[in-house]
């Protein structure tokens, strides 16, 4: 289906609308949430070496932040739809993955460091045992 199917789905949904909005927005690397530390490190690590790189990097954030948000304005809050009328909105054990994903997606913003830690650890390993790469020569 087409995006602009969709409309007024915060209106039907409002339970799954809230679980689409918080992973929209941490798709954007939006301070606080999860895809923020990542998106953060590697543009600081990166620039010390790579300015005009990082620097289109970052600009590349723009264009993702227009169509995921205008997405999620589209789907969520665009023009109700008739035919999404019988649709109903999460409930019982359906809200389980939402507030699993939700709450790791928040807490993960807050307290990246014991996800960092890990993430190290392997890292680390993975970089002593290869060394430095040159990709195509061009770096």
């Amino acid at each position: 289906r087409n995006i602009d199917d969709f409309g007024g789905l915060a209106h039907q949904m409002p339970k799954l609308a809230t679980g689409f909005m918080l992973a929209g927005l941490a798709s954007l690397g939006l301070p606080g949430l999860v895809n923020f530390v990542g998106e953060f490190t590697i543009f600081v690590g990166a620039f010390s070496t790579y300015k005009v790189l990082t620097i289109i990097g970052v600009s590349g954030i723009i264009f993702t932040a227009v169509y995921i948000l205008r997405t999620l304005g589209t789907i969520l809050f665009g023009p109700r739809r008739e035919e999404w009328d019988h649709l109903e909105d999460l409930k019982g054990v359906e809200m389980v993955p939402l507030v699993v994903l939700g709450a790791a997606i928040i807490l993960g913003g807050f307290f990246p460091f014991g996800l960092m830690d890990l993430i190290n650890n392997g890292v680390g390993a993975l970089i002593a045992q290869i060394g430095s790469i040159q990709i195509g020569g061009i770096f």
